[in-house]
C-alpha cells in the first residue's frame, strides 16, 4: 500500500493536530505527563522490569504519532538501570509524520531531546512495512510499522504463548477514528498477548470495554488524566488457543543459544555476527580463505541502492526496507568510530533509451515511493549531480552510493568483537556436517572439528557444494567487474551511474564498472572476452563520460548465489538471506 504522510497543524498551545481526524496527538495540558500516567503507570512500569529475564520486554502500540510514548518509555527504561533485559517496542502508524513535523512536535519536550535527536536521525522514509530502529547498542529496538493496524497485527508472527507483554492503546479517539477501534483489533491483542499481558488506554468508551472483555481481557475503569473522568486498563485472563502456522515454527524453538557458529565471512556473515553480538551472543566465525571478505564480498567497490519497481511488489518492498535498514546500520557504525571506505554520494538510474525513459517517468508519476527515497531529475539536474554532462533524465536515489565491502566487513567484525566474544577461524574449509542430538559436528579440511548448538550458513555461491542445502533452489551466478583508471572526464564523476550495469566514482584512482551476470557458471578464470561483454553492458556509461569506447581495464570475477526470484544477499541486505550469502568515510 502507498503510505500517505499525516497532515499536521499546530494549535495555539503548540500541540500537533491531525487535520484529517480533527484531533490532537497528545493533551494540550501536558502530553508527557498524560503519557506517563496512562500508558506507563497503568501497565505497571517500571516495576515489571525489575524481575530478571533474558527475554526482551515487548510493548505493542497502536498509533506511533509523534513517538512521545516510545521516547518516554525508552528514557524510563534507561533510567531504571535494567542490565539483563532488552526493550522491544512495536508501534503501528498509518499516517506517519514527516521528519520536519516530528522534529517540531518533539521540540516541546526538553527532557527528551537527547532521545528525540536519535529518533529523528534514524526516522525512516514513508515506505509500507516494518522499519527496525536500534538504540543503546541494541538494548532498545523499535519496530515501526507503516500501514493499517489490522493488516499488520493479523500478519504478525506469534508463538503459542504470546509475544507482547504490554499494549499501549493509543491513536485518535474512537469517535474520530472508529475504523481502528474494532473487534478485530481486540482479537489480535488476545492472540499476540502473553497470558497476563496488560493494556492501558485513555478512552473509556463502552464498546471498547465490551470488545476487550469479549476477547479475553479483564477491564478496569479507573480515573483518567487531568480533566478526563475515566480511562480503561486491564490484563489478559483468558488467552485463546491458537494453532501456529508451520512457516513460523522458528518462534516455537527452545530459548536461543548464547553461542552461534557462522560459516562464511562475507557481507552476510559479518552482518549476522554484528547483529548477534548486539544481543550478547558469543560467535565462532569460520572461513575457507586467509581472511574475511573473500568471494563476491572482496570486490573493491559495490553499488549501494535498491531495485525498485514502478508498482511496489513484495520483492521491491523487501529491497527498499532492507536498503534503509542497512543505511541506518552502516551510519551507526560510522558514528561509533568504525570507519570504512565508501561514499553515500547518491545513485542515478539513467534513462539511456526511450524504453528506460518511459519507465522512470512512469515510476515518478505514479509516486508509489516517497520522494526522500527516490525522485525524478531532469537532464540539467542529472548532470549537476553526476558532475559531468549527462544527456538523459534519471531517477536519483539520494541515500545510495558505493561501498568497499572488505573495509565494511572489517568494521562490522570490529564492532561485533567489542560487544561480545568473537573468534574468527580462517583457512578452515568445511568438509562434513553431522547432525547430533544436541547440535552439529563440523569437520574441516585441516582436521579440526567443532561442535555447536546453533549453525548458520552464510556461504554465498559455495552453498551449492553443501549436501545439507541440496533441497534449496540455489543457483550460482558468475559476475565480472572491471576496474578503470580515472582519467579525463571520468575523473569528475561524483555519483554512481546505473543502466543495466553500473559505474562508480573513483576510489584509489580506479572506477568500478560491471557486472556481468552468467547463470550456472562456476568457472574461476578472468576472461578477456568478458571485457567486451561488460563494455556492451555499460557502453552508455562509457560513451557519456569519455565519448569513447576504448579503455584499458583490469578485472575481478566472483560468484553469487540466487534463488528463482533473483533475491541475493547484497550490500543493502544485512542478514536478510542468511543461507545466501557525505564524504569519504575514512576520517
Amino acid at each position: 500500500m502507498k503510505i500517505t504522510p499525516a497532515s499536521i497543524a499546530f494549535n495555539q498551545q503548540g500541540t500537533p493536530v491531525a487535520t484529517e481526524f480533527d484531533d490532537v496527538y497528545f493533551s494540550n495540558q501536558d502530553g508527557l505527563a498524560e503519557s506517563h500516567f496512562v500508558f506507563f503507570q497503568h501497565n505497571g512500569l517500571p516495576q515489571r522490569w525489575q524481575s530478571p529475564s533474558s527475554l526482551p520486554f515487548v510493548i505493542a502500540e497502536t498509533g506511533f504519532g509523534t513517538g512521545l510514548n516510545f521516547l518516554q518509555t525508552w528514557q524510563q527504561f534507561v533510567e531504571s538501570g535494567q542490565q539483563a533485559q532488552a526493550l522491544h517496542f512495536i508501534s503501528v502508524e498509518k499516517f506517519p509524520l514527516t521528519r520536519a513535523d516530528l522534529a517540531q512536535a518533539l521540540a516541546s519536550w526538553p527532557t527528551l531531546q537527547g532521545f528525540a535527536a536519535q529518533l529523528i536521525q534514524q526516522y525512516p522514509a514513508a515506505i509500507a512495512g516494518c522499519h527496525r530502529l536500534e538504540f543503546e547498542q541494541g538494548k532498545v529496538f523499535l519496530d515501526l510499522h507503516f500501514g493499517d493496524v489490522d493488516d499488520i497485527f493479523s500478519d504478525m508472527a506469534c508463538p503459542p504463548d504470546g509475544l507482547v507483554d504490554a499494549f499501549y492503546l493509543d491513536g485518535f479517539a474512537p469517535s474520530k477514528n472508529p475504523q481502528m477501534w474494532s473487534d478485530s483489533l481486540f482479537s489480535h491483542m488476545a492472540r499476540l498477548g502473553k497470558p497476563g499481558s496488560t493494556f492501558a488506554t485513555f478512552t473509556a468508551a463502552g464498546f471498547v470495554r465490551r470488545g476487550l472483555q469479549a476477547a479475553g481481557y479483564s477491564v478496569d475503569k479507573v480515573p483518567g488524566f487531568g480533566t478526563k473522568r475515566e480511562m480503561l486498563c486491564g490484563r489478559l485472563e483468558n488467552k485463546p488457543l491458537t494453532q501456529s502456522d508451520s512457516c513460523w515454527q522458528r518462534y516455537q524453538a527452545k530459548p536461543a543459544s548464547k553461542q552461534v557458529t557462522i560459516i562464511g565471512a562475507g557481507l552476510a556473515g559479518a552482518n549476522l555476527a554484528h547483529a548477534l553480538a548486539k544481543r550478547g551472543i558469543e560467535i565462532n566465525l569460520f572461513s575457507q580463505a586467509e581472511g574475511a571478505a573473500d568471494g563476491a564480498s572482496g570486490n573493491l567497490q559495490g553499488g549501494f541502492y535498491p531495485q525498485l519497481h514502478v508498482a511496489p511488489s513484495h520483492s521491491s518492498l523487501i529491497q527498499a526496507l532492507a536498503f534503509t535498514y542497512a543505511k541506518r546500520t552502516y551510519a551507526c557504525l560510522l558514528n561509533d568510530g568504525y570507519a570504512f571506505d565508501g561514499e553515500f554520494c547518491g545513485v542515478l538510474q539513467v534513462g539511456f533509451n526511450p524504453e528506460q525513459q518511459a519507465r522512470i517517468q512512469s515510476l515518478a508519476e505514479r509516486a508509489s515511493w516517497p520522494q526522500d527515497l527516490v525522485h525524478w531529475v531532469d537532464v540539467d539536474t542529472c548532470s549537476e549531480l553526476a558532475g559531468i554532462a549527462m544527456p538523459y533524465p534519471a531517477l536519483f536515489i539520494r541515500e545510495g552510493g558505493w561501498l568497499n565491502p572488505p573495509s565494511l566487513i572489517d568494521a562490522l567484525l570490529q564492532k561485533a568483537s567489542s560487544l561480545s566474544p568473537l573468534t574468527c577461524h580462517y583457512q578452515h574449509r568445511l568438509q562434513h556436517v553431522e547432525r547430533l542430538p544436541q547440535g552439529w559436528l563440523l569437520t574441516f579440511d585441516n582436521g579440526v572439528q567443532h561442535q555447536c548448538e546453533t549453525l548458520v550458513f552464510a556461504t554465498g555461491a559455495e552453498s551449492i557444494n553443501l549436501p545439507l542445502l541440496n533441497a534449496l533452489p540455489l543457483r550460482p551466478v558468475r559476475g565480472q567487474v572491471e576496474h578503470l583508471p580515472s582519467q579525463g572526464q571520468l575523473s569528475k564523476l561524483r555519483s554512481v551511474v546505473c543502466h543495466k550495469g553500473y559505474l562508480t566514482p573513483a576510489w584509489q584512482g580506479l572506477h568500478a564498472m560491471g557486472s556481468t551476470y552468467t547463470k550456472g557458471d562456476m568457472a574461476r578464470d578472468v576472461r578477456g572476452r568478458r571485457a567486451i561483454t561488460t563494455s556492451a553492458l555499460c557502453k552508455p556509461h562509457w560513451q557519456i563520460v569519455t565519448g569513447s569506447e576504448r579503455y584499458m581495464a583490469t578485472a575481478r570475477r566472483a560468484h553469487r548465489s540466487v534463488v528463482p526470484h533473483r533475491i541475493t544477499s547484497q550490500l543493502w541486505a544485512p542478514c536478510l538471506m542468511l543461507p545466501l550469502s557525505s564524504s569519504n568515510f575514512k576520517h
